[in-house]
């Protein structure tokens, strides 16, 4: 039908998240506030229990959390020793030894994502089974990070000039035409084939002041509609802004990862 897309949406929550920046590997270990792409397709990958070809898959997320903590834990480094033969090793030669280095973390507490898929029916119909019967352990983040899948259904987003969007990553093209949300550089997807180099991308964040688009040109937050004509909207959440209702945005992003040739 015209003006309608099919899409699988998916209802996740978990007690606490973790999104590590790549480069920061010692000292205070900060988090992203949201999910990179990078690990929505590792998330995909865990569920379906193998590396997959992305091409043509498409997602979108909503992700709120109640607040950012700190922990501090134990990381056990090793290095490689000198070889010789230790007593305290019954005469055994030692080939490494280690020692702990604590490091501050942070973590997000109780994150919900609501995550949005679009693509080839089989694949979303595989999805959809594999999200409440993943192969491997359910994760929002590191391994630690054990979360629940309440649903995954096929629902219908509507096309539309109005919409709002909170809690979500958009485009960077789109800085230029918004007055709301912030700068974030965020792994694309990670390269196996490069020792695990991760392929960033800039991408405009937007949190709790959202980004409102009413249609007419008046109190909005964008300064041009050139990009914004054609939106799609998720009509079973709706929210009140200046008296005028809008319909949650929906804004896609291509999936990157293994291509088959890399399979």
């Amino acid at each position: 039908m015209a003006g309608i897309e099919k899409v699988l949406k998916v209802q996740v929550s978990s007690i606490t998240s973790s999104f590590r920046h790549p480069f920061v590997m010692i000292g205070r270990l900060p988090t992203y506030e949201m999910p990179p792409p990078s690990t929505i397709y590792g998330h995909l990958c865990g569920v379906l229990g193998e590396w997959f070809d992305p091409s043509d898959l498409e997602f979108a997320y909503t992700f709120t959390h109640l607040g950012i903590g700190e922990d501090v834990e134990l990381a056990q480094v090793l290095e490689t020793s000198s070889g010789k033969k230790d007593k305290n090793l019954g005469n055994l030669p030692k080939n490494v030894e280690g020692s702990l280095n604590p490091q501050r973390r942070q973590f997000l507490l109780k994150p919900t994502m609501t995550l949005y898929l679009r693509g080839e029916y089989k694949m979303l119909e595989l999805l959809k089974s594999q999200f409440m019967s993943p192969y491997f352990a359910y994760l929002l983040g590191r391994s630690q990070d054990l979360a629940i899948c309440h649903a995954a259904e096929f629902i219908e987003l509507f096309y539309t000039d109005r919409a709002f969007f909170s809690h979500t990553i958009l485009p960077w093209h789109l800085r230029q035409y918004v007055t709301v949300g912030e700068p974030v550089h965020m792994p694309q997807f990670i390269d196996y084939e490069r020792l695990r180099e991760p392929i960033f991308g800039r991408y405009l964040q937007i949190t709790d002041k959202p980004l409102r688009i009413f249609g007419e040109g008046l109190e909005e937050d964008i300064i041009s509609r050139s990009e914004f004509t054609n939106l799609l909207v998720d009509r079973s959440e709706e929210k009140t802004f200046l008296g005028r209702d809008l319909y949650r945005g929906v804004w896609f992003h291509p999936v990157k990862g293994m291509k088959a040739r890399c399979m």
